[in-house]
């Protein structure tokens, strides 16, 4: 599981660079491993890999296999390597989207090493016994990861992976996300709100996850 080596260059210049190019000028479509020019197709592909990559997680995670970066670049490059050069490897491109923009790639390791220690190696499976304490733990390291985006793409389904292994390590069911156009409305303005430290959203919408999860637990979502 160890890391490829991060490759340093000026924040602007991303001539050259995979992570920035797309098959399409509308730049809707990553350039990829498999020639997919269709969104739809890739979204496809990028669901089964997902659907794997629990498969295979959930069988090598042992309860005291502790939450690291390493751990999290693994399941990144589970989820998406048949299909992205970069996958597991922190972003090294500037990404934003309307209203927000991400940090730049320049310090990514360094705050990933911080957000290890003080949220990662702060929650260990052992300490999550009440639900609650369960709940804010999680919604913390969510809204946490979710404010670096270590990733060019994949962060919401990487961390929510990483979290539902918390959930395994602890005897709880894999949580299910309210999957209807107001509920991931609801978690993008929780991911928001993580910004000022305010992980309250993001620990309702964990909350009624695990609710769900516990109703049918049949498959994560």
């Amino acid at each position: 599981m160890a890391p490829e080596p991060q490759q340093h260059r000026d924040r602007y210049d991303v001539t050259g660079n995979i992570e920035a190019e797309y098959v399409d000028e509308a730049q809707t479509v990553l350039v990829n491993r498999r020639g997919i020019t269709d969104l739809h197709q890739l979204q496809l592909l990028e669901e089964e890999g997902l659907v794997r990559a629990y498969e295979t997680l959930l069988n090598e995670i042992r309860v005291d296999t502790p939450l690291t970066c390493e751990l999290i670049r693994y399941i990144h490059s589970q989820i998406f390597s048949d299909l992205y050069a970069w996958a597991g490897r922190w972003r090294t491109v500037t990404i934003s989207k309307p209203g927000i923009t991400w940090p730049p790639p320049t310090f990514l390791g360094e705050s990933m090493d911080q957000f290890e220690q003080n949220f990662l190696r702060a929650y260990p499976a052992t300490s999550l016994q009440e639900d609650a304490v369960f709940c804010r733990a999680v919604a913390q390291i969510q809204g946490e990861f979710l404010v670096i985006h270590p990733f060019r793409e994949g962060n919401a389904r990487t961390v929510k992976l990483l979290t539902d292994l918390l959930a395994a390590q602890s005897d709880r069911p894999l949580l299910r996300y309210d999957q209807t156009d107001a509920g991931r409305a609801a978690y993008i303005i929780a991911a928001s709100q993580a910004f000022r430290h305010n992980y309250q959203p993001m620990e309702t919408i964990i909350r009624q996850a695990l609710a769900a999860a516990r109703e049918d637990p049949s498959t994560p979502s």
